[in-house]
């Protein structure tokens, strides 16, 4: 890949992901067969927003962890491991910690405020937040990340290989694909029939959900290794849309029917994991490959409106839960639509965890970078 060219569809898309994010976390307030813990629940519910909430929990998260991954080796070696970790410590390491120590308590409390606990935050912070209560809200993918980074630092180091071998133009074989996508299955399966789906734990500090994390740790060393090999570079693999597109619209029609017509409850037997192991992975791949081709194709874009996305994602990221979910609460006692409900919280959101970052969090340089012209790519 040429020193010079700016991959700006990939700050972009992720941009976008952050986008779904927020619209994941609206739609689950208003999903029927939502959570029972979730964080503030509307008392109408529509199946509509379950179907919003099957299709784009799937890819988005994967996503992340793979664009990470592409960005990661470069600025390993460019900068050095001492460095890189001690820049990644402070831009992803302490805003993980402070997230889980300060911001993580107020969100979780929404689960109790919302439902007229009779419980004070300071009580909630010192008590059931270390126990019943624990989780890291969004901030829990600060963490994993951290800890990828930390094994690719070591993995450099220890690997001459890896800290030789220059990047180059290899476009990539159908068999990667389908031994990639067979690994990811294999590995959601064999975790699924220990700990169900959607199910959240934590060893220590990280916290995770078990049936997702061999793929975490998949799309982050598949984004590495499509760096090393100058995937989406001019002269390298360029994924199109007639391929993507119908694989993406077909993966996920067929995994939503599968989920609405065979319910958690009766996925006892390997088969019919194994189906939702299939169906998952094959959605979730051909998503990305579908976002990496649609954003390249009409949003390789490093226009004012982009670059501010992609500057700011970060703090979107990370300052959404703060806001969405008081709005969720405020909101549940008006009486208008639900769908009118969702726009309405979903584009304050945005707008609102937007302007905080532009105007507040990336003049200080607290999670945002500034971005001269022409841009950078924007790495976390």
């Amino acid at each position: 890949m040429k020193p010079s060219e700016r991959l700006y569809f990939l700050d972009n898309l992720r941009a976008v992901v952050i986008v779904l994010v927020i619209v994941l976390h609206a739609a689950i307030t208003y999903m029927a067969f939502a959570p029972e813990w979730w964080y503030v629940l509307d008392p109408e519910r529509s199946l509509f927003f379950t179907m919003v909430v099957l299709l784009v929990d799937v890819p988005i998260m994967l996503i992340m962890f793979f664009v990470a991954g592409y960005f990661a080796l470069p600025s390993l070696a460019k900068r050095g491991a001492a460095t890189f970790l001690s820049d990644k410590f402070k831009r992803i390491g302490l805003p993980w910690i402070f997230g889980v120590l300060l911001l993580a308590p107020p969100t979780a409390y929404m689960i109790y405020f919302s439902r007229g606990a009779p419980l004070s935050l300071l009580d909630f912070w010192r008590g059931d937040y270390w126990g019943v209560g624990y989780q890291q809200s969004v901030y829990w993918f600060l963490g994993i990340l951290m800890l990828m980074f930390v094994l690719l630092t070591l993995a450099y180091n220890l690997s001459p290989a890896l800290r030789s071998l220059a990047p180059t133009v290899t476009r990539p074989s159908s068999g990667l694909f389908v031994t990639f996508l067979g690994l990811m299955t294999v590995g959601f399966l064999a975790m699924n029939l220990i700990f169900p789906l959607d199910a959240w734990s934590h060893i220590y500090l990280f916290m995770y959900q078990p049936v997702r994390l061999p793929l975490y740790f998949g799309y982050f060393i598949l984004g590495v290794l499509a760096y090393r090999q100058s995937w989406f570079s001019s002269t390298g693999y360029q994924p199109r849309l007639v391929v993507w597109l119908p694989l993406f619209v077909v993966s996920g029609l067929l995994y939503l029917g599968y989920r609405l017509t065979v319910p958690l409850e009766i996925q006892t037997t390997l088969t019919l994991k194994a189906g939702t192991a299939l169906l998952f992975n094959g959605f979730c791949f051909s998503g990305l490959m579908f976002g990496v081709a649609l954003f390249r194709t009409f949003f390789n874009s490093d226009s004012a409106f982009w670059r501010s996305q992609a500057a700011n994602s970060y703090g979107i990221y990370y300052l959404h839960p703060l806001i969405l979910y008081p709005l969720a609460l405020l909101f549940v006692s008006v009486p208008i639509s639900i769908y009118l409900k969702f726009i309405i919280i979903t584009t304050l959101t945005w707008l609102l965890s937007w302007g905080i970052s532009a105007l507040i969090l990336q003049p200080l340089h607290i999670l945002s970078e500034s971005t001269p012209s022409p841009r950078k790519p924007v790495r976390v």
